[in-house]
């Protein structure tokens, strides 16, 4: 090879081994590693320089460093004692041996000196970090804010913390007094407090959460906490909801009312009801109807006053609703009230808002084998039918004011009936009633005529002014005439939505609006005892003259009078009987034959005749018992003992051998103990409903 090409050779391979070690040298790692962040693993309120209390401190390097260098140099004020972990060599995870002190400044730093993986050491420290614990959990706010009145009964308590809370042991610590059931749910930091019930009027609530409170880090509040608010003041009572909570049998075309005890403001009621199922309605404030007092003198100059007692005078108190179609039948049907309906003219009180229900019964198109009876178990008085076993009870009419008196159409298909002096007529296989008073007058104790062609009634104006009795065509009757006046005085007055509840009152007077008359069959003749204790005979032919005559000396009637049609014992062609005291020495009470003249036997309340001239009325002293008779044996038997009860309102089965009749409480006689039965000698008693009263077992 020749020399020159030899020194060529070694003169590349030289410079080879230059550039290796001078790569070599460029590839030396000279430069010291640094703290790129300090951090905290658990902030507080969105702070980096925050800390829970139970938080750890991380450390990242710019590259991987010497652990144990990192660890020597790291210092922590004030000192907390701690543990390292890392990850990878890039982060150190510095972990305090317990909960850091609440509310107290920490500094962090790492001395100068670490050193990288090369040994390269860092000439300065690092840091400082500075941060700070948080104190105490406290409540931030609530609301409705402490110190707040007049807040809505509905309304809900939101709690807001400063930080997330250990949910349970705040739960825990909660009070609320005066107790009242609820529920807790939570959103981040905030507690929502909702109650099972509306809160109670005009009521001062405390809600207290105590120490033993702690946040997510286990930090108990310093102090217990305590907010109170006061709610808005009721002022405004309900009197009744129709129909009544819990009742079965309402009728499919009742009215939704709520009663108040003082006018309401009709801008309240929005939204005020809510009705399960839907159903849709008109929602409007009415007068409540009552005939218990004469409107005021018209201005001189117009019109004469005038009632209507379909909506007399009075002051807006009702909230109605009225279905559009008749309800489902056999269906419940859940009422909300909502708390927002207020006085009138005083929005500062509101009516409490509740929830009921009732359920609806079944179509009836006619009460033929039904027993009728009134009852308040709708929340009105009203007329009832049940089977005569007393099963399937059902409501028939649907007033807002209770039912004084009634009567039913041989075809089972009407009633006519009274409430707050207005008589209506309701045909059951059509549900709309058409009410025979017209505006202007009151009228009272409607009594069909036989055939049920005209209905008796009393009669008085807008006034007061008594008009006596009168009789009145039924719509869509054949044989009906005008209306004409049969008596000129003697009307029951006005007042009748006295005859609420039960209508048992011991007060003598609430039977002044029954229907206390007795036609004859040929409906030539009715008796009428009056308002004023009158016995009245009345002949419906015209050319009979004069055409009423008053039976004196019957003294003090009781009950309504009743037709004899079997009067062969009695030796007249045509006779009424009537509990009454003529003052002839053998009873404070007895029966008395009207035509002729006549004492029978002591009796202590009102009667009833059957076809075949049985007769039950009360006896005992103060007639507390159901007694039995007839026309030829003349001297009751005494049938039932019970000296809890009290026996009211006798009536026969259309066949004449069972008894019906009502019952009331010998300790309250104004609360009905039932309608109940029982054979023709006492036996067989058996109760067929707990409440109700006027009991008629129809054909």
């Amino acid at each position: 090879m020749p020399r020159r090409w030899i020194e060529t050779l070694v003169a590349i391979v030289a410079i080879a081994a230059l550039g290796i070690v001078l790569y070599n040298a460029t590839l030396v790692d000279r430069r010291p590693p640094a703290v790129s962040r300090i951090s905290l693993s658990a902030t507080a309120g969105g702070d980096d320089h925050l800390a829970q209390t139970l938080t750890a401190i991380d450390l990242s390097f710019s590259e991987p460093v010497d652990r144990a260098s990192v660890e020597q140099r790291f210092r922590i004020q004030p000192y907390v004692g701690g543990t390292f972990t890392w990850d990878r060599d890039t982060t150190a995870i510095f972990t305090p041996a317990r909960k850091l002190p609440s509310a107290t400044e920490f500094s962090i730093e790492v001395g100068a000196g670490y050193s990288d993986a090369a040994g390269n050491a860092a000439p300065g420290p690092a840091g400082p970090f500075q941060f700070r614990t948080v104190g105490p959990p406290i409540v931030a706010s609530m609301s409705p804010p402490s110190g707040a009145t007049g807040v809505a009964t509905s309304s809900v308590v939101e709690l807001e913390f400063d930080r997330l809370m250990d949910t349970g042991s705040v739960e825990a610590a909660l009070a609320i007094e005066p107790a009242v059931p609820h529920r807790n749910s939570w959103s981040g930091p905030k507690l929502t407090i909702t109650f099972g019930t509306p809160l109670g009027f005009g009521t001062t609530y405390t809600v207290s959460i105590g120490s033993d409170a702690a946040d997510t880090d286990g930090s108990h509040l310093a102090l217990p906490y305590s907010g109170s608010y006061t709610t808005v003041a009721a002022g405004l009572g309900v009197d009744a909801v129709v129909p009544a909570d819990g009742v079965a049998g309402i009728s499919v075309r009742t009215p939704i009312a709520i009663l108040f005890d003082g006018p309401i403001d009709p801008a309240s009621i929005g939204g005020a009801i809510r009705i399960t199922p839907d159903i849709g309605g008109d929602l409007r404030v009415v007068d409540r109807p009552s005939d218990a007092e004469i409107p005021a003198p018209s201005p001189e100059g117009s019109e004469a006053p005038t009632a209507n007692p379909a909506s007399p005078a009075g002051a807006g108190s009702v909230l109605l609703f009225t279905p559009s179609g008749p309800l489902a039948q056999h269906t419940t049907y859940t009422i909300e009230l909502a708390p927002i309906v207020t006085r009138a003219g005083d929005p500062g009180e509101v009516a409490a808002g509740r929830t009921w229900r009732f359920t609806t019964g079944g179509l009836t198109t006619s009460a033929q084998n039904q027993i009728a009876f009134l009852s308040p178990r709708g929340g009105v008085r009203n007329v009832w039918l049940m089977n005569p076993d007393g099963s399937n009870p059902r409501q028939i009419t649907t007033e807002l004011a209770p039912v004084s008196a009634y009567d039913v159409t041989p075809d089972g298909r009407s009633i006519v009936y009274a409430a707050a002096g207005a008589v209506r007529v309701l045909r059951l296989d059509d549900g709309d009633p058409t009410t025979l008073t017209t505006p202007g007058n009151y009228e009272y104790g409607p009594v069909l005529a036989p055939g049920g062609a005209d209905v008796l009634v009393g009669r008085r104006d807008a006034t007061g002014a008594d008009l006596g009795y009168w009789l009145l065509p039924m719509p869509g009757a054949s044989g009906g005439g005008a209306e004409r006046q049969i008596v000129p005085d003697g009307a029951p007055p006005l007042g009748s939505v006295a005859f609420g509840g039960d209508g048992l009152g011991a007060d003598p007077d609430l039977s002044a609006w029954m229907g206390r008359a007795a036609f004859d069959p040929t409906g030539q003749t009715v008796v009428i005892v009056d308002s004023q204790g009158r016995v009245v005979w009345v002949s419906l032919d015209p050319r009979q003259l004069p055409p009423a005559i008053e039976i004196e000396d019957v003294g003090s009637p009781i009950g309504a009078p009743v037709w004899v049609d079997d009067v062969v014992s009695l030796g007249g062609e045509g006779s009424f009987l009537i509990v009454g005291d003529p003052g002839i020495g053998i009873g404070s009470g007895v029966l008395v034959v009207v035509q002729p003249r006549a004492a029978l036997f002591p009796a202590a309340g009102p009667m009833a005749i059957s076809r075949h001239a049985g007769i039950a009325t009360l006896v005992a002293p103060n007639g507390e018992h159901i007694g039995y008779t007839t026309l030829v044996s003349r001297e009751p038997q005494q049938l039932t003992t019970a000296t809890d009860l009290l026996d009211r309102s006798p009536a026969f089965s259309p066949d004449g051998t069972t008894l019906l009749f009502g019952r009331a409480l010998a300790s309250d006689p104004t609360r009905s103990a039932g309608i109940w039965l029982c054979g023709l000698d006492g036996r067989d008693l058996r109760q067929l409903s707990t409440d109700g009263g006027d009991p008629r077992w129809l054909p």
